[in-house]
C-alpha cells in the first residue's frame, strides 16, 4: 500500500518534468544561462551540429561570436519578454519566441548591445529539435531576428576592421 502511494506521488511529481514543452523551456533557459555565466562549452552543447542562423553563422561561428561578445561584458544578464513556445505535432521540433533583453556591465560594446536590446521590440525566433526519445534532449537548430541580424552584421564589420575577430 505504502509503495503504491509513493509510486503515485513520484509519478504525479515526475510527469510534468517529462513534458516536451518543459524540455524545450529547460534547454532554452540553460542555453541563456550558459551565455550569462560565460560557459561557452555548455552553450555549445545546446547547439545542434546542423545549427544555422539568421545571422549567417553555423555552430562554430555562433560560439565564436558569443565568445567575442561575451568578452565585452563583466556582468551579463539575459531576460526574455513575451515568451511563446509552440510544439510541432509529434513533439520532435519546437519554436520559441521572445523579446530578448541584455543587461549588465562592461565595455562600450557591451553598453551598445544593452541599449540596442532595450530599444528593440522585435522578437527572436528560436527553433529546436529533439533527436531522441528523451524529453531533455533538445538542441537549438536556428535563431532568427532580422533587427539583431543587422546589428550583428555591423558588429562583425566593425570588429573585423579593428582586428577583434579571427
Amino acid at each position: 500500500m505504502l509503495g503504491s502511494v509513493l509510486f503515485g506521488i513520484a509519478l504525479f511529481a515526475g510527469l510534468p518534468w517529462l513534458s516536451p514543452t518543459r524540455g524545450v523551456e529547460r534547454a532554452w533557459q540553460g542555453s541563456l544561462r550558459a551565455l550569462e555565466k560565460n560557459n561557452l562549452e555548455a552553450f555549445d552543447a545546446y547547439l545542434d551540429v546542423t545549427y544555422k542562423d539568421g545571422f549567417g553563422l553555423d555552430r562554430a561561428g555562433a560560439v565564436s561570436l558569443a565568445k567575442t561578445m561575451r568578452s565585452h561584458f563583466l556582468i551579463c544578464t539575459i531576460t526574455r519578454e513575451s515568451i511563446e513556445t509552440v510544439l510541432a505535432p509529434g513533439s520532435k521540433s519546437a519554436a520559441s519566441r521572445a523579446i530578448i533583453r541584455l543587461g549588465g556591465q562592461g565595455s562600450p560594446v557591451a553598453t551598445a548591445a544593452i541599449q540596442a536590446s532595450a530599444n528593440s521590440h522585435s522578437p527572436t525566433l528560436f527553433r529546436w529539435r529533439r533527436n531522441s526519445w528523451q524529453p531533455w534532449d533538445w538542441k537549438l537548430i536556428s535563431v532568427d531576428n532580422s533587427d539583431a541580424a543587422r546589428a550583428v552584421g555591423q558588429f562583425q564589420r566593425d570588429a573585423g576592421s579593428f582586428g577583434l575577430l579571427p
